[in-house]
């Protein structure tokens, strides 16, 4: 069976899977993690929270092109 190709949130979050899933399997039995274990799981932390970062923050507003000026994401207002 072919496994479709998954997006990069979903990988990001099975790899945060995995390392939940380590963590809570060392715990729960009292057995440490080797320090290479816990550099690898650091590293998936870092790369799975990039990736979240990366897919859900939206890009930067566009100035409009009908203005010299960067638009204003907190415009004042003044009353008529």
């Amino acid at each position: 069976m072919i496994m479709p190709e998954l997006s990069r949130l979903e990988w990001a979050r099975m790899n945060l899977d995995q390392v939940r899933t380590q963590l809570l399997a060392a715990a729960s039995s009292s057995r440490p993690l080797s320090p290479e274990q816990l550099e690898r799981a650091a590293g998936k932390i870092e790369e799975g929270l990039r990736v979240y970062d990366e897919e859900t923050t939206p890009p930067p507003a566009e100035p409009r092109p009908d203005s010299g000026h960067p638009t204003c994401s907190t415009p004042r207002r003044y009353p008529n």
